[in-house]
């Protein structure tokens, strides 16, 4: 849409912003320019959280997302895998100071990783109540591929931790590793305004699987 990256279906992409954007009140353009500018900030947050074990990661989400006339800087080049990477770079360095590489062929870097050792699966889900009318029934989960209804919070948390699993496991089984190979974690972060007295308004649950394959040398 925005002539950055341009793999795959041109058409699906820019009919995708046209209606995400209606729904949001933006144009394709600051939809997709919005969406970009999310998805650095969330590769920054999980590489500064990985980076600075001791400080919580709300103080790192506070620095990242305060007007502040300054920024991290890391003594340590970041090299960016994957797809899309590309097309990322420019906001990475808007928010972090560090010599980020992209390779030439950075596209295929997780799959070689996988392959020669450790693979890493997120998988990111949402749940939220059908209508804030009723926040005590009937909940949405949104998954990658999927969206189900639930009748309650505890049923819907249920399957979306079901679906994050089997997902890292599919992604971990198509990369040859299994079992004691992978250990899968899961963090769960809710959001609910002051005095609500109902189930969170807004569940984001994170799995996450790290596989490591044995290595004969």
């Amino acid at each position: 849409m925005l002539g950055e990256y341009t793999a795959w279906n041109e058409e699906a992409s820019r009919t995708g912003a046209e209606r995400l954007g209606r729904l949001m009140r933006m144009t394709p353009i600051e939809f997709c320019t919005s969406v970009k500018e999310k998805v650095a900030r969330n590769m920054a947050l999980h590489l500064l959280s990985y980076i600075l074990t001791a400080v919580p990661c709300e103080s790192i989400e506070k620095i990242l997302d305060g007007d502040y006339p300054a920024k991290f800087k890391l003594q340590v080049p970041v090299v960016l895998l994957g797809g899309p990477v590309r097309a990322h770079r420019k906001e990475l360095e808007e928010l972090i100071d560090a010599d980020i590489l992209v390779p030439e062929h950075a596209e295929v870097g997780n799959a070689v990783g996988a392959l020669l050792g450790k693979g890493i699966k997120r998988a990111e889900i949402l749940i939220r109540p059908e209508s804030l009318m009723s926040p005590d029934r009937d909940f949405l989960v949104f998954a990658p591929g999927s969206r189900l209804k639930f009748e309650t919070y505890s049923k819907a948390l249920e399957k979306a931790t079901e679906i994050g699993k089997k997902l890292v496991e599919d992604y971990m089984k198509e990369c040859g590793l299994s079992g004691n190979q992978v250990e899968i974690s899961s963090e769960k972060k809710t959001v609910s305004p002051d005095g609500w007295n109902h189930p969170p308004m807004e569940t984001n649950l994170l799995v996450v699987g790290v596989g490591m394959r044995e290595l004969h040398v």
